[in-house]
This record gives C-alpha cells, sequence and structure tokens, in this order.
C-alpha cells in the first residue's frame, strides 16, 4: 500500500494561525489524490457539516465540541487496499454501536474512507447526521474500538485522532449510498469509518 501520509497532498497547515472548520469542503484536497481515481464528494445533511481534516478531535476541541453538529471529513483518497480491511457492517439495514458483522473488504479494492466525529458541549443529549454519495458505493462502516484502530492507516495526514467507538445507544442506517446516525452522549467521543468505492 503506498505510504498514507502520500496519498492526499496539501494536508492542513498549523502554523501559527488556529484551525476554524469551514461550512464547505474544500474541494482541491480531494482532486490532490494520488493515482487514478478521484474520491467521490458527500452531500451531507441532518446536521452533519463537511469539513477539512481537522489538526486533532481530542475531545473538547473547538468548533468540534457542538451541541449542534457533527462532522465529516475525507481520510485518504482513492487507494488501493494491499491486505482486507475488517468492517463492522456492510449490509444495509438499521443497527445500534454494538453490531459487529466483522465482514471484509478484500484486498485489492480500490477505496476511499471518510471520518465521522461527534462530540457534545455538555456530554449529555444526541447528535444526528447523514451523508450520501452521489457516485460512489458504500462498502462498509468502522465503528467499533479494535477496528477502529486497526484501520488507523486510513487516518487523514496531519490529524491527530482519538477513535471514539460508537455504543449500543447510538444507531445507524445504512443503505448502497447513504449512512444516517443519531449519537447518543455521555462524556466520550463517537465516531464512525465509512468506506467507500472510488472510480
Amino acid at each position: 500500500m503506498t505510504n498514507r501520509r502520500h496519498v492526499i497532498t496539501g494536508g492542513v497547515a498549523l502554523g501559527t494561525t488556529a484551525w476554524v472548520a469551514p461550512s464547505v469542503l474544500a474541494l482541491d484536497r480531494l482532486g490532490a489524490a494520488v493515482g487514478s481515481g478521484t474520491p467521490d464528494v458527500p452531500v451531507v445533511s441532518m446536521g452533519a457539516l463537511l469539513i477539512d481534516p481537522p489538526p486533532t478531535i481530542q475531545e473538547g476541541t473547538l468548533p468540534l465540541d457542538s451541541n449542534i453538529n457533527t462532522f465529516v471529513w475525507p481520510e485518504i483518497g482513492c487507494e488501493i487496499l494491499d491486505n482486507d480491511l475488517v468492517v463492522n457492517r456492510s449490509t444495509p439495514g438499521s443497527f445500534n454501536g454494538g453490531s459487529n458483522q466483522a465482514t471484509v473488504i478484500p484486498a485489492g479494492t480500490k477505496i476511499a474512507s471518510y471520518y465521522v466525529h461527534g462530540d457534545r458541549l455538555d456530554d449529555g443529549g444526541q447528535l444526528t447526521g447523514q451523508m450520501t454519495f452521489p457516485n460512489a458505493t458504500i462498502l462498509g462502516l468502522i465503528y467499533r474500538p479494535a477496528q477502529l484502530n486497526a484501520s488507523s492507516y486510513l487516518e487523514a495526514p496531519g490529524t491527530t485522532y482519538f477513535n471514539g467507538p460508537m455504543e449500543t445507544s447510538d444507531t445507524m442506517t445504512l443503505s448502497a449510498d447513504t449512512v444516517s446516525w443519531n449519537m447518543r452522549f455521555g462524556p466520550a467521543l463517537d465516531g464512525i469509518r465509512v468506506i467507500t468505492t472510488c472510480s
């Protein structure tokens, strides 16, 4: 597999300027993917915002710590898997964060990866969101601790992750091109890695 640090160029420039979450993803990041193909640009709704990868998702990081929004960003661009990738869910339906099908996306599959992050300011209540891919198919979701950690090579370069798995109180609905989520919070982060086709 290509070194993931070179998959997407033009990573977040930290410098001395504070990071601010834009309301719309900078599309040139997707055009910078190495190799053939371009990742799809998802359409987000129901409280989700599409942003550039942040420097960190540590709990309490503003403006990602929100009582209104969940956040979505692209991770790797078009990449061919060298090894099988285990995902927690690949079949359509509604389920909770305790569900684990442990299915495999086989080596040799060209994929793109996106991350969904939720963290409430008040550590209570819920956050919702939805993302739809106009030109890609969702191959699987990763949201359990072991699989989130095992798939860390898909992380966006320049972002420090603190994976918060989905829990049994969290619910998701998956179809071929859309995933929606309802995250219920205590003092923790919630996260979903979304794996799609890439043409």
